[in-house]
């Protein structure tokens, strides 16, 4: 039971509302060239949410275009990370990452995906109405160029995660009150918050308990979670700049992790589908 003093922070959505592409990426910080490591070496587990060939990820129901098994971090951010799980112990949880470091091809998948996704729900509808349907869930990959920092997605750095906690033992996922890609208003990280403060649930509702946990966890090693959704977490890329500008007066002026471009791979080839 996890019983510490925590609480997330209600965040104004107004104002972490703006764009993150605007703020510049620093290529002289030292961290700029930091390589990327296999989760695995650091006693992180990983399954590539985009990868499941079992049909078991809604919403997409299969592999998506592009997509790798194998789970990939910047060195630092794998070493935070390990220490978030150290956190979570104690309380018999730990961390199983979804999505980290994600190629462009696979980027390009996800938008495939939605694309045609906007499609189905609206026939008939020109690129621009399909475009702003996609960009509702990903970045456009169409524009990205690895010279421009305004076209970087987050996870094309290496510093983002996306993650949810299990029980130790069984392996079985913590209830955390929606599935993970179920972009809803309960997916907003503070959701559980804002209906405790409203008399909507006990404050011993297991949801509001295990966000608090992860949240708790992630905190401490100076993670910052995109408010909108309850599973991503940033360390260093333009994303969490934008976010700590939007929550502290200390920001940095710029971010240190911009575009990598991808490990050698080792297992499998990719999943080459049209979307």
């Amino acid at each position: 039971m996890f019983e510490i003093d925590y609480r997330i922070p209600i965040i104004d959505r107004h104002q972490i509302a703006g764009p993150h592409n605007i703020i510049p990426v620093d290529s002289d910080d030292p961290r700029f060239s930091e390589p990327l490591v296999k989760l695995e070496s650091y006693g992180v587990a990983f399954n590539s949410y985009h990868a499941i060939t079992d049909g078991n990820n809604p919403p997409y129901g299969r592999p998506i275009g592009g997509s790798r098994q194998e789970g990939w971090i910047r060195k630092s951010v794998a070493e935070r990370l390990a220490r978030v799980n150290g956190h979570l112990e104690p309380y018999g949880a730990e961390l199983i990452v979804l999505d980290a470091y994600r190629s462009m091809e696979c980027q390009q998948g996800l938008w495939n995906f939605f694309y045609e996704q906007g499609r189905e729900k609206h026939p008939g509808a020109d690129n621009q109405v399909l475009t702003e349907y996609a960009l509702g869930f990903v970045r456009d990959p169409r524009l990205f160029d690895k010279e421009d920092s305004a076209t970087f997605p987050a996870h094309a750095t290496g510093a983002s995660v996306d993650v949810t906690i299990r029980d130790i033992k069984t392996r079985k996922l913590l209830n955390m009150g929606s599935r993970f890609e179920e972009i809803i208003d309960v997916s907003y990280t503070d959701y559980f918050e804002r209906q405790l403060n409203n008399g909507l649930i006990e404050a011993d509702d297991e949801r509001l308990l295990n966000r608090r946990m992860m949240d708790w966890a992630f905190t401490r090693e100076n993670f910052l979670n995109d408010p909108i959704l309850y599973w991503h977490y940033d360390w260093g890329n333009q994303l969490y700049i934008k976010v700590k500008r939007a929550i502290s007066d200390d920001a940095p002026a710029a971010a240190w992790y911009g575009y990598i471009a991808p490990p050698q791979w080792e297992f499998g080839d990719t999943h080459n589908l049209s979307t």
